[in-house]
């Protein structure tokens, strides 16, 4: 990595939806670079879900990281 990245730590609060996949769009359009992925209560997210959210940000070239217990 030859860049510093910043993000949020979950969806942003001015995303159109509290969903994933919106979060990464929002971060996009405020020109941040990544989002964390909060598990903190355990992974809710299914496969088909999860390949979503993968595309979405790799569209969009935002990184995402996972919070996880």
């Amino acid at each position: 990595m030859t860049e510093l990245l910043f993000g949020t730590a979950g969806v942003p609060h001015s995303a159109k939806s509290p969903s994933t996949i919106d979060g990464i769009e929002r971060i996009a359009e405020l020109g941040l670079g990544c989002m964390e992925m909060e598990f903190v209560r355990g992974v809710r997210m299914g496969e088909a879900v999860a390949i979503q959210v993968g595309e979405a940000a790799a569209r969009l070239g935002i990184e995402l990281t996972a919070h996880a217990p």
